[in-house]
Formats: structure tokens, sequence, C-alpha cells
């Protein structure tokens, strides 16, 4: 079943409310990227994930040190099945994406070291334009950070690459429409399938257990 693309504009109306109520404490406070949190756990029960096993903001171990996830399927018994990241960059776009991609990349080698068959996703929010009142700055390259993504994603071989996400999705935002307008992106990166092939990946990979 794709992801509820009409669920996921609801959840950007409300993420750019959020944001303009007050931009500082959107970001440093959660309230801003919860909001995707949130939609992400309901997408993955559509799926079939069982709820109760899915868990926000874990504490997993990595190669070399503990890990906070966003999102993690864990079995109380096995450990995390399946993880997703989540991160948005609402301003200072330019000045920082090198930086947080050398981090993601850096994360998915930490957890694929310590659970290499686990399904290991990511999802990336930019915006078309930064929105924060009283600041001006430049459009954000997003055929940049596109190519940048598509080099990081659809990880095959368990046994093999460990410094790419077996998923990737990008949300490019227009956050200055009302309501938000979500851009196409390459097929690699959009999440209308994004959690069908996180079902599938894990399915092939646990055939006894599938969800």
């Amino acid at each position: 079943m794709p992801a509820n693309i009409q669920n996921l504009l609801l959840c950007l109306e409300e993420m750019k409310r959020t944001y303009l109520t007050d931009p500082t404490i959107a970001v440093r406070g959660q309230g801003f990227i919860n909001l995707l949190h949130d939609y992400c756990v309901e997408e993955l029960v559509s799926i079939g994930v069982p709820r109760e096993k899915i868990f926000k903001e874990a504490t997993v171990f990595g190669s070399h040190k503990p890990k906070d996830v966003d999102i993690a399927v864990i079995d109380e018994v096995n450990g995390p099945f399946i993880i997703v990241g989540i991160r948005s960059q609402m301003s200072s776009v330019g000045k920082n994406i090198l930086t947080y991609y050398e981090e993601i990349i850096g994360d998915c080698i930490s957890l694929h070291d310590r659970f290499p068959m686990a399904v290991i996703c990511y999802i990336y929010l930019l915006p078309t334009k930064p929105i924060k009142p009283g600041k001006s700055e430049e459009m954000v390259d997003l055929a940049r950070a596109e190519q940048l993504f598509r080099l990081i994603t659809n990880r095959g071989d368990w046994r093999n690459t460990k410094d790419k996400y077996e998923h990737f999705a990008f949300l490019k935002v227009d956050f200055t429409q009302d309501p938000p307008a979500l851009l196409d992106t390459i097929p690699q990166l959009r999440i209308d399938e994004f959690f069908d092939k996180i079902k599938d990946t894990y399915n092939e990979r646990n055939f006894f257990k599938p969800i």
C-alpha cells in the first residue's frame, strides 16, 4: 500500500503552523520534527508492523557507542529489525548539509556494523526556501541534495555495503504555499513506496516471520 500522501500533506501543514509560531522552540523542543515522527509511526503500522514494537527516540548500540535513533522496530529478544532516521533543515541549509550528510553516513555504518541484517532507512526534509521570519537566505540547492542522497540509498546485499541505507526518502517541501506543497523527486527517493519497500526488504531477510 503506497504511503498516505494526504496524511503527509496534513502533517506538513501542521509542521508549518508549529514552526511559524516559534521557530526556535519548534526546532529545539522537537515539536516540529515529532509531527513527522508520528506520521512515520502510523505508516509503519499501516504496513503491518505491530504498534507495540515501535519505539520513538530509542537508544540502540552502534559499533562503538550507543546511538539515539528516531524510530526503531525492536523485538525484545532479537533486537532492532527496522530503524528509521528522520531529519529536517529549515535554515542554514547550505552551511550545514555536508556536515549532516557525513554524520548520517557514519551513523549508517555504525548501525550496519552492529546489526547487518537490519533494515536501516532515512527520511530527510528540506524546504524549497527557508521561511524563518526575519531571516533572509538563498534558495536551497535541492538538486545537489538529491544527488547526494541518491548515492546512499538502495543498499543491496546485507553482507556487503555498509555506507548505504536500505531505503531513503527525500521530502522537498514548498512551505511558502498554503497548504505546503510536496514536490516530486527522483524515483529512488520518493516517499510513495518508501514504507512498502521497507516491508519488502524486511520480509526478504526474515521470510520465516514476515510482517
